[in-house]
Protein backbone atom coordinates (compact mmCIF):
# COMPACT_ATOMS: atom_id res chain seq x y z
CA UNK A 1 0.00 0.00 0.00
CA UNK A 2 1.42 2.91 -0.90
CA UNK A 3 0.93 6.36 1.19
CA UNK A 4 0.00 9.66 -0.97
CA UNK A 5 2.20 12.21 -0.40
CA UNK A 6 -0.76 15.04 -0.14
CA UNK A 7 -2.16 13.08 3.30
CA UNK A 8 1.81 12.99 4.80
CA UNK A 9 1.68 16.66 4.00
CA UNK A 10 -1.50 17.47 5.48
CA UNK A 11 -0.53 15.50 8.61
CA UNK A 12 2.58 17.63 9.14
CA UNK A 13 0.81 20.45 8.60
CA UNK A 14 -1.87 19.45 11.44
CA UNK A 15 1.94 19.40 13.24
CA UNK A 16 2.32 22.87 13.09
CA UNK A 17 -1.21 23.39 14.41
CA UNK A 18 -0.33 20.89 17.44
CA UNK A 19 -3.50 19.58 16.17
CA UNK A 20 -6.30 19.79 18.09
CA UNK A 21 -4.90 22.92 19.80
CA UNK A 22 -4.53 25.36 16.99
CA UNK A 23 -7.66 24.35 16.06
CA UNK A 24 -9.96 25.36 19.57
CA UNK A 25 -12.15 28.64 19.01
CA UNK A 26 -11.53 30.71 21.55
CA UNK A 27 -7.64 31.69 22.01
CA UNK A 28 -5.57 29.00 20.27
CA UNK A 29 -2.06 30.95 21.03
CA UNK A 30 -3.26 31.45 24.68
CA UNK A 31 -4.56 27.81 25.15
CA UNK A 32 -1.29 26.64 23.43
CA UNK A 33 1.01 28.65 25.45
CA UNK A 34 -0.93 27.77 28.72
CA UNK A 35 -0.02 23.92 28.06
CA UNK A 36 3.40 24.05 26.70
CA UNK A 37 4.22 25.85 29.89
CA UNK A 38 3.75 22.80 31.79
CA UNK A 39 4.99 20.47 28.94
CA UNK A 40 7.91 22.87 28.85
CA UNK A 41 8.73 22.68 32.23
CA UNK A 42 8.97 19.08 32.32
CA UNK A 43 10.68 18.59 29.65
CA UNK A 44 13.71 20.95 31.53
CA UNK A 45 13.60 18.83 35.02
CA UNK A 46 14.06 15.49 33.11
CA UNK A 47 16.76 16.98 30.05
CA UNK A 48 18.85 19.31 31.80
CA UNK A 49 20.04 22.77 30.74
CA UNK A 50 22.56 21.65 27.72
CA UNK A 51 19.94 18.72 26.95
CA UNK A 52 16.58 21.70 26.72
CA UNK A 53 18.51 23.77 25.05
CA UNK A 54 19.69 20.95 22.00
CA UNK A 55 15.88 20.07 22.30
CA UNK A 56 15.30 24.11 21.64
CA UNK A 57 17.23 24.52 18.94
CA UNK A 58 15.74 21.25 17.34
CA UNK A 59 12.06 22.06 17.78
CA UNK A 60 12.69 25.32 16.51
CA UNK A 61 14.05 24.21 13.43
CA UNK A 62 11.46 21.38 12.97
CA UNK A 63 8.83 23.94 13.48
CA UNK A 64 10.07 26.18 11.16
CA UNK A 65 9.82 23.21 8.59
CA UNK A 66 6.33 22.82 9.81
CA UNK A 67 5.40 26.03 9.11
CA UNK A 68 7.00 25.76 5.74
CA UNK A 69 4.92 23.21 5.08
CA UNK A 70 1.52 24.34 6.54
CA UNK A 71 1.86 27.62 4.16
CA UNK A 72 2.17 25.63 0.94
CA UNK A 73 -0.40 23.09 1.47
CA UNK A 74 -3.53 25.77 2.70
CA UNK A 75 -1.74 28.75 1.18
CA UNK A 76 -1.69 31.09 3.78
CA UNK A 77 0.74 33.74 4.94
CA UNK A 78 0.46 33.18 8.58
CA UNK A 79 -2.60 30.95 10.00
CA UNK A 80 -4.11 31.41 13.42
CA UNK A 81 -4.32 27.61 13.76
CA UNK A 82 -0.63 27.53 13.61
CA UNK A 83 0.43 27.21 16.94
CA UNK A 84 3.97 26.02 17.13
CA UNK A 85 5.03 28.91 17.22
CA UNK A 86 3.64 29.85 20.55
CA UNK A 87 5.25 26.61 21.87
CA UNK A 88 8.39 27.37 20.93
CA UNK A 89 8.45 30.87 22.77
CA UNK A 90 7.23 29.50 25.89
CA UNK A 91 9.65 26.99 25.63
CA UNK A 92 11.99 29.71 25.92
CA UNK A 93 10.36 32.23 28.50
CA UNK A 94 10.66 28.92 31.21
CA UNK A 95 14.17 29.19 31.32
CA UNK A 96 13.18 31.97 33.86
CA UNK A 97 11.86 29.96 35.96
CA UNK A 98 12.07 30.12 39.89
CA UNK A 99 13.90 27.00 41.23
CA UNK A 100 11.86 26.37 44.47
CA UNK A 101 11.06 23.52 47.00
CA UNK A 102 7.66 25.34 47.09
CA UNK A 103 5.32 23.95 44.59
CA UNK A 104 3.69 27.32 44.77
CA UNK A 105 6.65 29.42 44.14
CA UNK A 106 7.64 27.95 41.70
CA UNK A 107 3.60 27.98 40.11
CA UNK A 108 4.00 31.58 40.40
CA UNK A 109 6.89 31.57 38.61
CA UNK A 110 5.91 29.74 35.77
CA UNK A 111 2.19 32.22 35.52
CA UNK A 112 4.62 35.16 35.46
CA UNK A 113 6.91 33.49 32.60
CA UNK A 114 3.77 32.92 31.25
CA UNK A 115 1.85 36.58 31.34
CA UNK A 116 4.97 38.30 30.17
CA UNK A 117 5.21 35.67 26.92
CA UNK A 118 1.71 36.15 26.45
CA UNK A 119 2.32 40.25 26.86
CA UNK A 120 5.32 40.51 24.32
CA UNK A 121 3.83 38.21 21.96
CA UNK A 122 -0.02 39.75 21.94
CA UNK A 123 1.58 43.66 21.66
CA UNK A 124 4.89 42.96 19.65
CA UNK A 125 6.53 45.65 20.89
CA UNK A 126 9.86 46.52 19.63
CA UNK A 127 11.38 44.94 17.19
CA UNK A 128 9.09 41.52 17.23
CA UNK A 129 6.14 43.70 15.10
CA UNK A 130 8.89 43.73 12.30
CA UNK A 131 10.20 40.18 12.40
CA UNK A 132 6.43 38.82 11.98
CA UNK A 133 6.53 40.32 8.60
CA UNK A 134 9.36 38.01 7.50
CA UNK A 135 8.38 35.73 4.89
CA UNK A 136 7.14 31.41 5.45
CA UNK A 137 7.93 29.72 8.38
CA UNK A 138 10.91 32.25 9.39
CA UNK A 139 8.17 35.23 9.97
CA UNK A 140 5.71 32.97 11.86
CA UNK A 141 8.39 31.43 14.31
CA UNK A 142 11.01 34.40 14.83
CA UNK A 143 8.17 36.95 16.69
CA UNK A 144 7.21 33.99 19.12
CA UNK A 145 11.17 33.07 19.56
CA UNK A 146 11.56 36.64 20.43
CA UNK A 147 8.91 37.21 22.45
CA UNK A 148 10.18 34.55 24.44
CA UNK A 149 13.83 35.65 24.95
CA UNK A 150 12.43 38.64 25.81
CA UNK A 151 10.10 37.19 28.58
CA UNK A 152 13.02 35.69 29.35
CA UNK A 153 15.07 38.34 30.07
CA UNK A 154 12.34 40.44 31.55
CA UNK A 155 11.70 37.64 34.54
CA UNK A 156 15.16 37.27 34.74
CA UNK A 157 15.34 40.95 35.78
CA UNK A 158 12.17 41.26 38.23
CA UNK A 159 13.35 38.08 39.96
CA UNK A 160 16.89 38.80 40.43
CA UNK A 161 15.60 42.27 41.94
CA UNK A 162 14.20 40.11 44.18
CA UNK A 163 16.95 37.84 44.92
CA UNK A 164 15.20 34.77 43.32
CA UNK A 165 17.30 31.91 42.11
CA UNK A 166 15.96 30.91 38.68
CA UNK A 167 16.43 27.55 37.10
CA UNK A 168 19.06 27.87 34.89
CA UNK A 169 22.31 29.18 37.16
CA UNK A 170 24.03 32.75 35.76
Amino acid sequence: MMINKKYILIFLAKLAEVYPIGNYKLAPGTLASFISLFIGFYLFKLLGLTNYIIFLFIFILIGYLLCEIHINVYKRKDPKEVVIDEFAGQFIAILSTISSESIFVTFLSLMLSFLLFRFFDITKIGPIKKLESLPGGIGIMADDVIAGLCAFIVQCGILTAFDQQILIKM
